[in-house]
């Protein structure tokens, strides 16, 4: 079948990412024999437009839009992705009659809500190079598609009645299984314009933060890919594109042990130079682990702290306490790597006490940079939402297309003005939702300079620390103005 495939993320800050899940279907896809042309509209000053005019030259019979985001999961600043979303599938409708297809990250979260919203002919959830095969061969022969698990659908089938969903179930992550076809995309200008490029060594993640969608999106057990494949693609990358750094979109890339050790070894052994960072966790992050990161590489290290006070990381469902966040931040910096923590404010439980616990220990780690979210975004499905739901705080119908905050009302009023006066003094924090972390133009400007790698290392430099503390001079003591398209609990 002729099918495009279309990438909705128009999102560039801080940095365009490149659909990376969107080019595993594309790649599943054409290796079925489907003929596949792509539409993204990340970049270009019209991209609706253009991407009518790739509809009337390719004549698709099926148009698969991939739905990375729900929204921007920042409060107060909070950007809802859906009106783009509707604007998309507008201009689609408008254009040609061919069967739509929804999936991606944030489809999968709020997939009945989406389907009707978008009003889309079909919907899959989770990991889609399985299911939207089996999807375009049962279209193809015109064939009932509702024994496909993970299947949305808006049509009643004649045999059987509306097509019952299973639980999405990823594919396994093997040496056999295909790359991402990014020859079909324009992955040089993400690396120019974000800054890097990505690959995913795993799916599925093991542990149970109170609010990530993960375990939901790609299963509670880990799929790993064999070190040498990972690291095959990474040469191949470097040998197509050019010398350039990866991020690795792992939920967390170092655990389980023994997984990212490979890897490193692998990179050592062939004595490829590449620079990357990752998304890391505290846990078992010793001294051995880093040291070798830093010598296969390895730039910087994102941790997902979340808290540094041990009842609240209890609360948030954290699998560590506050003593493992201290010794993983001194063995990273210890092996030469910058660090950034990210930190969630608000979430049930919260205290002064606790926020004045984890700043105070955030300020004494020295990290090379702090993001700081203010309020936690809840979703449906997570630890958090059922115990709100069982609080009786709200109801299920409550979680819906409006993104939903929760801020714990004994700190709700204190840390606006609080956290900015943090930002303020440390000047390497960034408070996504109090102040813009970045604008477009400086973002561009930063990578036409060839900066490269994740922004938040240059916050190391006194010049951006002083820069960044101008942006908090005045103290911010409200939310701000409500927003329609924005619930807070």
């Amino acid at each position: 079948m002729r099918v495009l495939l279309v990438s909705a993320n128009r999102e560039h800050i801080p940095d365009p990412i490149f659909p990376l899940g969107l080019a595993y279907i594309a790649a599943a896809a054409q290796r079925a024999g489907h003929a596949i042309d792509i539409a993204d509209l990340c970049f270009g000053r019209q991209p609706v437009r253009d991407l009518q005019r790739r509809i009337r030259a390719f004549q698709p019979e099926v148009i698969g839009l991939s739905i990375r985001n729900v929204d921007n999961a920042a409060y107060p600043l909070t950007v809802d992705y859906l009106p783009r979303h509707r604007e998309v599938i507008d201009a689609i409708r408008a254009t040609t009659s061919a069967c739509v297809v929804v999936g991606g990250s944030g489809f999968s979260i709020l997939p009945e809500q989406y389907m009707q919203a978008l009003d889309a002919d079909f919907g899959i959830r989770g990991a889609g190079e399985q299911a939207f095969v089996a999807l375009l061969d049962a279209l193809a022969e015109k064939r009932n598609p509702g024994n496909i698990p993970a299947l949305r659908s808006k049509h009643p089938w004649p045999d059987n009645g509306q097509p019952v969903a299973a639980p999405a179930v990823p594919p396994s992550q093997s040496a056999e299984s295909p790359w991402p076809a990014r020859r079909l995309f324009d992955y040089a200008r993400y690396i120019r314009r974000g800054g890097c490029g990505n690959v995913q060594t795993k799916r599925g993640c093991v542990f149970k933060c109170s609010y990530c969608t993960y375990p939901l999106l790609e299963g509670n057990r880990f799929q790993l890919r064999a070190a040498a494949d990972v690291v095959d693609e990474i040469e191949a990358l470097q040998t197509r594109y050019g010398p350039h750094p990866i991020f690795f979109v792992d939920s967390i890339l170092n655990f389980p042990h023994g997984h990212l050790e490979g890897i490193c070894e692998e990179l050592l052994r062939r004595k490829l130079k590449v620079r990357w960072s990752c998304y890391a966790t505290p846990v078992k992050l010793d001294a051995n682990q880093a040291q070798l990161m830093a010598r296969a590489g390895c730039e910087g290290i994102e941790l997902g702290t979340d808290a540094v006070d041990d009842a609240q990381l209890e609360r948030l469902g954290k699998s560590f306490d506050a003593d493992t966040v201290h010794q993983a931040n001194r063995h990273c910096l210890d092996a030469g790597l910058r660090v950034c923590h990210s930190l969630i404010f608000g979430a049930p439980g919260e205290t002064r006490v606790s926020i004045r616990n984890t700043c105070r220990a955030i300020r004494a780690m020295q990290p090379t940079a702090v993001i700081a979210m203010t309020g936690v975004r809840v979703y449906p499905g997570t630890p958090l939402a059922e115990q709100l739901i069982a609080a009786g705080m709200l109801s299920r119908a409550a979680i819906g297309l409006a993104p939903a905050f929760y801020i714990e009302p004994e700190v709700a009023g204190f840390l606006p003005a609080y956290l900015t006066r943090q930002a303020r003094d440390a000047g390497n924090w960034v408070l996504p939702g109090i102040e813009p972390p970045l604008l477009p133009a400086s973002q561009r400007m930063l990578r036409a300079l060839g900066i490269s790698g994740p922004l938040w290392r240059l916050l190391r430099f006194s010049w951006m620390r002083r820069f960044s503390r101008s942006k908090f001079r005045r103290s911010t003591t409200s939310w701000g103005i409500p927003n329609p398209r924005r619930t807070l609990l």
